[in-house]
């Protein structure tokens, strides 16, 4: 026998060796589920007799998923497990490929082989949502047989690999968990690999179900990439195949970009994976050469008389691979493009597996982006209106203490008029009334200096009832000339409360013209006081102010931001954005609440509550 006739053999065998281990691993899951149910049966043993039956055995771990609290259940699955930790370690000594072996039960409460350090796991980490679980419960796995996951990287280790899970239910019909068989997939395929790439720059990769794949090597993979197995021939199903110890190996010649080779395919029937090897005819001069006509389907390609293109329904998954790098291609674009402050683009999602998942969290990322972006912006104009308000308010503070001096000599002049006892009347009460608009200029002013922060607020006890009627006097021609009808409903037994009637004053005028102004066409304006007891009776009863109108309503999505300075639904030029604030500022000083109610068309409440005046003061 040749030495190329010979490598090819060995690569059959290598083919053979694999479908062997995958078929073993297979079986060894069937053994340890029969085990694990009889033990899960078996009463407890004593933990003495236990302690002793397993020292000197490796260690196992334990995971407790995202359970805070043990059951009995669990207790008891954790116990009977531990007398699984012999057969999971024989297991991996004949199997290297085997990484983990584990069980799992319905709560997601894992004992594991070999010892792991479990710490490194994501915190809340839910063994019961991921693939290895569930496609061996009822409802996936109702034959009650082992089942492969596709590939994925395991979270311990960091590999790519495959799980084999097969259903526990000790008791008859109740599902009560998994064994679980972690394998690594890529040293299974790493002899067979380094075998082809150093006869003849081939390479062999296992093809799942669903159209994953697992490459035997890098430089297999960049040669899958180079291909694209492009087929020149529609491929008949028993044309050129042959049969390999046990009927189970194909060859197929096929045309690739890269030139010639013939294509090996091997089915593995116990969890419905293939294997291919790609065997080059033109690749590599000075490597080891492989007789191919020594393989089953030698000879020359058919005449190609038809120039029409046919992809093996088979391999057009790498087509697909071909299609996922020109996405990772997108998906780098569209990063760049949003790193560059383009956050309203979106990359195109195409796909429904990972690569289309991680576009979602991209496009996901980019709107989050583009949101915080909008708010910032917002938050910096309102900065830039208070940093205007403020040097408002020093000009403010400036004009009012200009003003409040000659307000101060024309009031002491007039008290000097009002003390000469031969004063007319009527002059008198004009004094008198001079005096009172002069006392009223003089405390908008000190309200002026208190906005601005250049006087202090004084309390006083205060009857809220007397301030609303106060109020309502500056109002009422204005609200009758809007055909606004005014109800008021005071409750006349109100206690008092601690205050400073002007400043409550002006927070009542804010939120009374706010209500005459959703109303520009007319509408019911009501306004009323009444003492309120809260359901928790250790706190003292509030007194409830109330301004309801029959108004225009604000929307739900802007109940949350009418106290914020600047914030306005009015047109511009009708408002500043700053009575409510303001309103909020007083209410807030006085240890009150205030809180608005409204519906888009049927108006808009607003409530003050005001701490009573405790009798023991």
């Amino acid at each position: 026998m040749s030495v190329s006739q010979r490598l090819s053999e060995q690569i059959v065998a290598e083919i053979h060796r694999i479908r062997w281990e995958v078929r073993q691993i297979n079986q060894y899951a069937c053994i340890l589920k029969d085990f694990a149910e009889e033990v899960l049966l078996a009463d407890v043993a004593d933990s003495g007799e236990q302690e002793r039956e397993m020292k000197g055995h490796p260690a196992s771990c334990v995971s407790l998923g995202s359970v805070e609290r043990l059951d009995h259940e669990d207790l008891n699955f954790l116990r009977k497990t531990e007398s699984l930790v012999p057969l999971f370690a024989a297991l991996q000594r004949r199997c290297p490929s085997v990484l983990f072996i584990y069980s799992v039960n319905t709560r997601g409460v894992t004992r594991g082989f070999p010892w792991m350090d479990v710490s490194v796991l994501p915190a809340g980490f839910k063994p019961t949502e991921h693939s290895f679980f569930y496609i061996a419960d009822e409802e996936h796995d109702p034959e009650r047989l082992p089942r492969w996951t596709e590939p994925y990287l395991c979270p311990l280790t960091k590999i790519w690999m495959v799980t084999c899970a097969i259903p526990l239910y000790p008791e008859g019909n109740r599902f009560f968990g998994i064994i679980g068989i972690d394998v690594n997939l890529e040293q299974i395929s790493k002899p067979l690999g380094n075998m082809l790439r150093s006869a003849s720059k081939g390479y062999a990769f296992f093809l799942s179900p669903s159209g994953n794949l697992v490459v035997s090597s890098d430089q297999g993979v960049e040669s899958l990439h180079e291909d694209q197995i492009l087929v020149r021939k529609e491929w008949k199903r028993h044309q050129e195949t042959a049969h390999f110890r046990g009927d189970d190996v194909k060859v197929r010649k096929v045309v690739l970009s890269s030139g010639k080779a013939r294509l090996l395919q091997a089915y593995i029937d116990c969890n419905g994976w293939n294997l291919f090897c790609i065997l080059p005819e033109g690749r590599g001069n000075r490597r080891k050469k492989i007789d191919i006509d020594a393989l089953p389907g030698g000879g020359t390609l058919p005449a190609a008389g038809n120039t029409e293109q046919v992809y093996l329904p088979m391999m057009s998954f790498i087509s697909s691979f071909s299609e996922s790098l020109r996405q990772i291609g997108n998906l780098i674009e569209g990063t760049k493009i949003i790193g560059s402050g383009a956050l309203d683009h979106r990359i195109a999602v195409e796909r429904k597996d990972e690569i289309g998942l991680l576009a979602v969290s991209i496009n996901k990322m980019a709107a989050e982006l583009e949101k915080g972006k909008e708010e910032f912006e917002s938050v910096y104009r309102k900065i830039s209106q208070m940093d205007r308000l403020s040097a408002l308010g020093q000009l403010t503070a400036g004009i009012a203490h200009e003003i409040n001096n000659p307000l101060a000599i024309i009031s002491n002049y007039i008290q000097i008029l009002l003390m000469n006892p031969n004063l007319h009347p009527e002059v008198k009460s004009d004094m008198q009334a001079i005096d009172e608009e002069v006392s009223r200029t003089t405390e908008i002013i000190r309200r002026l200096l208190s906005f601005s922060g250049q006087a202090t607020m004084k309390k006083g006890v205060v009857q809220i009832n007397d301030v609303l009627d106060n109020t309502l006097q500056f109002l009422r021609f204005q609200l009758k000339s809007q055909g606004i009808e005014l109800v008021e409903r005071y409750d006349d037994a109100l206690p008092l409360t601690v205050g400073n009637s002007t400043e409550l004053q002006q927070a009542f005028v804010n939120i009374l013209l706010n209500a005459s102004q959703a109303m520009p066409n007319g509408g019911r304006l009501e306004v009323g006081s009444k003492l309120k007891g809260r359901a928790d009776r250790k706190v003292a009863k509030v007194i409830e102010v109330h301004v309801s109108d029959t108004g225009q309503g604000i929307e739900r999505k802007f109940l949350d931001k009418v106290f914020d300075p600047f914030f306005t639904l009015k047109a511009p030029g009708r408002g500043t954005g700053l009575g409510l604030s303001i309103s909020y500022g007083i209410v807030k000083e006085h240890a009150g609440s205030i809180d608005v109610k409204s519906k888009p068309g049927k108006g808009t409440t607003v409530k003050i509550c005001l701490p009573v005046v405790r009798k023991d003061r």
